[in-house]
């Protein structure tokens, strides 16, 4: 089998039905509606979301993180805005849970992690780094969803504003989760009363490679930032600050895939969750494939 049809077995075979009906949607015809009605199974009647949807934390309850991993689908999806799962998102953004009030961020970890299996780095500590993630997409997701007159929207409209502020106070930094998330504000927040678009642009434009290791022997063996985790194709705005990188990425991806048609999970849970951590890494495999066919096949590489 080439490397597709590998990577296709592979999700029937060992994914949740989540990411197969994700599979499904994007290469082979599946609508929408059923990778939406896959993800309603892990939002909660807060319309926040968990029950490990973000495969590292295995709190059931809502989090702002968890709920991060949802938003990332449904901006993915283009999902309606009158949809009951974007409702309920909205309703629990409104509600002020989880949110805390003195740094106005909606922090990564949360008190009832740590009764649940998860990854170390989810552990909740009492001096949680208040650094935008996942704030920057919450308040993209406000401000692409909310009506323009509710409470919410002008709330989204202050974080957001204050996030590009703290963003361009500060000098370039190598971290991606936090310039994934600043990259889909500065998409979703085109058209609304924000200040220093450009100029988020102009930094994101030169931050964006330095998210990205370019040492191959790095790639999958150690936790190190790739092309795959900043785009997914040569479409991106962001595509000519790594476009050397990305293509390197896509030789190296053909190359290394295993024989049951995935990639390794290359990191661990670092804690006494060892059995939890390999039903997790299963379930990040299948997150794995999606996101190395489709970066494999905008390249025109499969």
């Amino acid at each position: 089998m080439n490397t597709y049809e590998r990577a296709r077995a592979f999700m029937y075979r060992c994914s949740r039905p989540l990411e197969l009906a994700l599979w499904q949607h994007r290469f082979e015809g599946g609508s929408a509606e059923n990778v939406l009605n896959a993800l309603r199974f892990y939002q909660n009647g807060d319309g926040g979301f968990g029950h490990a949807l973000e495969a590292d934390n295995w709190n059931p309850g809502s989090s702002p993180l968890t709920t991060q991993t949802a938003i990332d689908i449904l901006f993915r999806l283009d999902a309606p805005a009158d949809h009951p799962i974007v409702q309920g998102v909205l309703r629990y953004l409104d509600s002020g849970k989880d949110f805390d009030e003195a740094h106005r961020q909606w922090p990564g970890s949360i008190p009832s992690n740590n009764d649940h299996p998860r990854a170390i780095w989810w552990t909740w500590e009492d001096k949680e780094a208040f650094d935008y993630n996942p704030t920057a997409a919450l308040a993209a997701f406000i401000l692409h969803y909310a009506d323009r007159d509710s409470a919410l929207y002008r709330k989204g409209i202050a974080i957001a504003q204050e996030a590009v502020d703290w963003l361009l106070a500060r000098e370039p930094f190598a971290e991606k989760h936090v310039t994934f998330l600043f990259m889909q504000l500065a998409k979703y927040a085109q058209g609304h009363p924000v200040d220093g678009l450009d100029r988020l642009n102009e930094r994101l434009q030169a931050q964006v490679p330095l998210c990205v290791c370019t040492d191959l022997t790095k790639y999958g063996v150690e936790y190190v930032d790739r092309p795959t985790d900043m785009i997914d194709g040569p479409g991106s705005p962001y595509y000519p600050a790594i476009a050397e990188a990305a293509q390197a990425e896509c030789r190296f991806l053909i190359g290394s895939q295993q024989e049951d048609g995935s990639w390794p999970v290359p990191w661990k849970w670092w804690n006494e969750y060892t059995a939890e951590y390999e039903v997790a890494a299963y379930w990040w495999k299948a997150h794995i494939v999606l996101k190395h066919i489709t970066f494999l096949k905008n390249f025109g590489a499969i």
